[in-house]
C-alpha cells in the first residue's frame, strides 16, 4: 500500500491538482449563478470550498485510475511479449509501422478530404454566411475596407476568390475555388497532426479515434467549407500550440533549437495574430509563460527573437499598412463588451451610480431606455444600439474618465459585476445551458449582392434534403449531450492529468488563454464558432495527456 501511495500519490502529484480542483469549483458555483447570488460572502466562499473538494477526490480518483490502468496494461503486455515466440519480429514490425511513411500521411489527408466531399457538393459552392458576403463584397471593392473583420482574412479570401474568378468566370465558380483551397489546407493541417501523433506512439485506436473525430463529425465537415475566420484560425491555432510545446521540450530538455523551428513558430505565431481579433491575446499570454521559461533555462535569444518579430510584424499590419490600405478599423464598442454590460448591469440591478457618472454615460448611451435593449448574454443587441442611438466616440475621446467610471462603480457594486461578468460567458464553462446551441445555422449561403445560390452536385435532391435533415437533428442531439462549457472541462482534465503525469503542458497554454479571451471579450455567451478552436485540438490534448510517451 505504500509503495501504491508513493507511486500514484505523491505529493507533487497530489498538490498539482489542487489548482484544476478549484477552477472545477469555480465552474460549478458560477454555473449556478441564482443559487450563489443569494448567498453572503462567507456562504459563497464555502460552497466553493465543497465543490473544490469534490472536484479534487473526482480528479484525484480519475489520474490514479488511469495511471493504474496503464501500467497494468503495460505489465500485461509486457509479460504476454516475453513468452512469445515472435517478439523480435513483432518489435521490428511495429517500429517499421511507425516510421511514419508519406502515404501515411496521404491516407489522413484523403480519408479527412473524401469525408467532407459530400458537403461541399451538396452546398456548392460553400458555407456563406452574412458576415462573410461583407468581407466578399470588401475583397472586390464594392464597399470601404474594415478590419471589423480581420482584414488578412479578408485578404486570403480575396486573393482565392479573384483567382476563382479568372478562371470560372463567376462568381459561384470563385467562391467554389476558396472552399476548395480551405478544405485542402485544414486537411493538410489535420492530416499532419494526426501523422505526428502516429509517429510519437500515440495508440492505433487514439489515432483511429482522432481521424473519426476530424473526418465524421458534421460540424468538421461543414466548417470545411465555412468561409468564416474561425476555421483558418483554428488550423492556424493548432499548430502554433504544437510548435510551442516542441520549443518548450527542447528547452527544459537544454536542446538545441533549429532555426527551422524557429522560423515555423514566427509564421504560426504571426497568423494566430492576425487571423481573429483575439489572436493577439492568445500571443501575447502564451508568449509571457514561453519567456519565463526561455529565462529560467538560460536559452531565450532565438525564441526572443521569433516572439518580437510576430509583434513587430502584427503592429506593422495594423499600422501602417492598414492605414495605407485605407481600412476602416473596428468601432470603439466592438471591444467594449465587457465593461459595457459590467457598468449596464450595475445600473439596471441595484449597484450604485453617482449623478456625475450617469452625466457622462447618457453622453453615450440613453441610460433611461437601455432596459429594454439589455440582453446579460448577448451584448449584440446593446451594441447596436449604442452604434444607432448612442455616441460611441465619446469613449474613444475619454478613455481614461471611463476607465475610471468603470473602476469605481465596480468598487461599489462587485456582485453585480460578477453578475454580468457569469452571465455573458457562462456557455463557455458551464457543462449545460438552458440555451439552444447552434452548431451550424439554419441556412448555409446567405442572402448576397453576387446572386451565389446553393447548387447541388451529383447528389438528388431528396438526397440533400435528407443531409439538411441529418444535420439539424444532429445538432439537436448535440446539445443534449454535450456544450461548450464540456470541451472546457475535458480540455482542462487533460491538462490536469499532463500535469499530474509530469507530462509538457505548454500545449495546452495556447487554449487557455483562448478561453481566458472569451472570458474577457465575448459578445455571445455560448457560440460555437468562438470556441471552435478548442473544440478542434482535443484529439491532440487527450492524445498527448492520456498517450504512454513522457513528452510531446
Amino acid at each position: 500500500m505504500k509503495e501504491f501511495a508513493e507511486k500514484y500519490m505523491g505529493k507533487r502529484q497530489c498538490l498539482i491538482l489542487i489548482p484544476f480542483a478549484v477552477i472545477y469549483a469555480i465552474f460549478m458555483v458560477w454555473t449556478k449563478w441564482d443559487k450563489l447570488a443569494v448567498l453572503n460572502g462567507g456562504q459563497g466562499f464555502l460552497r466553493v470550498c465543497l465543490w473544490a473538494i469534490i472536484s479534487y477526490v473526482i480528479l484525484l480518483v480519475l489520474c490514479v485510475g488511469i495511471t493504474f490502468l496503464q501500467d497494468f496494461i503495460s505489465d500485461w503486455q509486457i509479460r504476454r511479449n516475453k513468452t512469445s515466440e515472435h517478439t523480435d519480429t513483432a518489435t521490428a514490425e511495429e517500429k517499421k509501422v511507425r516510421q511514419g511513411k508519406w502515404y501515411i500521411y496521404a491516407i489522413f489527408f484523403a480519408v479527412c478530404f473524401v469525408c467532407w466531399l459530400p458537403y461541399f457538393l451538396i452546398y456548392f459552392p460553400g458555407w456563406i454566411s452574412n458576415d462573410s458576403v461583407w468581407q466578399l463584397e470588401q475583397a472586390c471593392g464594392w464597399v470601404t475596407g474594415s478590419n471589423h473583420h480581420p482584414y488578412a482574412h479578408t485578404m486570403i479570401i480575396k486573393v482565392f476568390f479573384m483567382l476563382g474568378y479568372r478562371i470560372f468566370g463567376t462568381y459561384t465558380g470563385a467562391c467554389a475555388v476558396y472552399t476548395v483551397v480551405q478544405m485542402l489546407v485544414m486537411a493538410g493541417i489535420y492530416a499532419f497532426i494526426l501523422f505526428w501523433l502516429y509517429r510519437k506512439g500515440t495508440s492505433i485506436i487514439g489515432i483511429v479515434l482522432a481521424l473519426l473525430f476530424y473526418a465524421i463529425l458534421p460540424m468538421n465537415g461543414i466548417y470545411a467549407i465555412c468561409m468564416g475566420k474561425d476555421v483558418f484560425f483554428s488550423g492556424a491555432l493548432l499548430l502554433y500550440a504544437w510548435m510551442t510545446s516542441r520549443l518548450a521540450i527542447a528547452l527544459v530538455k537544454k536542446q538545441e533549437i533549429k532555426t527551422s523551428e524557429v522560423i515555423w513558430y514566427f509564421v504560426f505565431g504571426v497568423a494566430v495574430c492576425l487571423l481573429r481579433s483575439n489572436g493577439i491575446f492568445v500571443f501575447l499570454g502564451t508568449s509571457c509563460i514561453m519567456a519565463i521559461l526561455c529565462l529560467v533555462h538560460k536559452n531565450w535569444k532565438k525564441l526572443f527573437v521569433a516572439m518580437g518579430a510576430a509583434l513587430l510584424c502584427y503592429a506593422v499590419w495594423q499600422g501602417p499598412i492598414l492605414n495605407a490600405l485605407e481600412v476602416e478599423k473596428g468601432d470603439t464598442i466592438e471591444g467594449l463588451t465587457m465593461p459595457t454590460q459590467h457598468i449596464i448591469n450595475a445600473y439596471l440591478n441595484g449597484g450604485t451610480v453617482t449623478d456625475e457618472e450617469m452625466e457622462l454615460l447618457n453622453q453615450v448611451i440613453p441610460m433611461d431606455t437601455v432596459a429594454s435593449y439589455h440582453n446579460p448574454y448577448y451584448f449584440d443587441i446593446v451594441k447596436n444600439y449604442i452604434r444607432e442611438a448612442g455616441n460611441q466616440e465619446v469613449i474613444a475621446e475619454n478613455k481614461g474618465k471611463f476607465f475610471k467610471i468603470w473602476l469605481q462603480i465596480g468598487l461599489r457594486s462587485p456582485k453585480q459585476y460578477l453578475e454580468a461578468e457569469i452571465k455573458q460567458t457562462q456557455g463557455y464553462f458551464a457543462k449545460d445551458t438552458e440555451d439552444y446551441q447552434y452548431i451550424y445555422e439554419q441556412y448555409l449561403m446567405a442572402t448576397n449582392p453576387f446572386e451565389m445560390t446553393t447548387e447541388r452536385k451529383v447528389f438528388s435532391y431528396d438526397f440533400g434534403l435528407a443531409v439538411d435533415a441529418f444535420l439539424l437533428k444532429f445538432q439537436e442531439v448535440y446539445n443534449k449531450v454535450w456544450s461548450l462549457g464540456m470541451n472546457t472541462w475535458l480540455m482542462f482534465f487533460a491538462f490536469a492529468y499532463a500535469a499530474y503525469r509530469r507530462k509538457n503542458v505548454m500545449l495546452f497554454v495556447p487554449y487557455v488563454m483562448v478561453l481566458g479571451s472569451l472570458l474577457l471579450a465575448t459578445p455571445v455567451h455560448a457560440e460555437f464558432r468562438y470556441a471552435y478552436g478548442i473544440f478542434v485540438a482535443l484529439p491532440l490534448l487527450l492524445c498527448v495527456s492520456l498517450g504512454k510517451e513522457k513528452e510531446v
